[in-house]
């Protein structure tokens, strides 16, 4: 009996020293190879999709080892390794290498946005550089519970994303970003700049829309302050802007060189044309410096503007109908010469 025992104890011990080699085998033997460029797990992956991927970039030496070091230890519920950037060393067992892939790696990446007219192509520009897809923040943009609780509404929440570069987490969410961007607007906008606003009548979200439409019809940036002295000129006489852009914008066909009357009879609250004031939303997402442009606009009496004839992207700018209609007629005959009827 006695024997027996002993026996049973010698092959538990036996059994263990074999299951303990095996697993300090699994665990600790070096595994990883070092490759260029970071390791990117994107959010809610099953585990085995992780391996796969680590095994197809060539960063492990051993799949299976790996999936069995993970089996061992219950770690197989998708979302096990979190979303992030990792950047991967050399030589890691399967044990660091787990372990690095759970914490989520929370590294920073420099998200770089210029412009662009719509939200789409914000967020075509957006996605590629964080976890979320591009459908995400689309979603999230024009999300209405989202921009309330904002304080805006869909329209006017394009206003708050001021093109420029800016540092985030690569696992943030679409609404995270949006969170980020609305912070981003609120420090901007310091009390001498939102005093600077109601010295002009506006408040910082129609600065916001004037500074679009005041993008889209110039790209020079010395004549800015000019074309936003002038819409602001009609709206305090009460005109409607009568901005060839918005209606642009409400055609969707950012193709278009000349408005023609029919353009003008579209229906939409961005027809300024047919509605006074500003429009609901922004056309364009404007860097600061149009924003800037429109709290610093020139004084003048200018209430009318064309593009001059030389397609050099300046305009001819007027106080009278009359003198506009020369610059207009002007303009006219140089698009017919160019053979442009759209």
């Amino acid at each position: 009996m006695k024997s027996r025992r002993v026996f049973l104890l010698t092959l538990v011990l036996v059994l263990f020293g074999m299951a303990g080699g095996f697993v300090t085998k699994t665990a600790l033997g070096p595994n990883s190879i070092e490759q260029d460029g970071r390791f990117v797990v994107n959010p809610g992956l099953p585990v085995d999709s992780v391996v796969a991927q680590l095994d197809r970039e060539g960063r492990i030496a051993r799949p299976v080892s790996l999936q069995r070091y993970l089996s061992w230890r219950g770690w197989t519920e998708p979302g096990t390794f979190k979303a992030g950037r990792y950047l991967i060393p050399e030589g890691l067992d399967n044990r660091t290498l787990a372990r690095l892939l759970m914490s989520g790696s929370r590294e920073a990446v420099r998200v770089r946005f210029t412009g662009g007219r719509s939200v789409e192509e914000l967020a075509e520009a957006v996605a590629p550089q964080v976890a979320f897809d591009a459908e995400d923040l689309i979603r999230a943009m024009r999300d209405p519970l989202l921009a309330a609780r904002k304080g805006t509404d869909v329209e006017a929440l394009r206003t708050r994303f001021i093109p420029n570069t800016y540092e985030v987490w690569y696992a943030l969410s679409a609404t995270d970003f949006i969170d980020r961007m609305v912070g981003e607007w609120d420090r901007w906008w310091t009390a001498d700049r939102r005093t600077q606003a109601e010295s002009i009548g506006l408040n910082p979200t129609e600065v916001g829309i004037l500074a679009s439409i005041v993008k889209a019809e110039t790209s020079k940036m010395e004549e800015a302050p000019t074309v936003a002295g002038l819409y602001l000129n009609r709206l305090d006489r009460g005109m409607r802007l009568q901005a060839d852009p918005t209606l642009i914008h409400a055609l969707g066909d950012p193709t278009i060189r000349r408005v023609l009357n029919v353009h003008r009879e579209i229906d939409s609250p961005y027809n300024t044309y047919v509605h006074k004031g500003l429009p609901p939303g922004p056309i364009n997402f404007p860097e600061p410096a149009y924003l800037e442009a429109v709290l610093n606009a020139e004084e003048h009496d200018y209430i009318f503007m064309c593009a001059r004839e030389d397609f050099s992207g300046y305009h001819a700018f007027a106080r009278t109908n009359r003198e506009h209609e020369r610059n207009a007629r002007r303009y006219r005959k140089a698009l017919d010469r160019q053979g442009v009827y759209r």
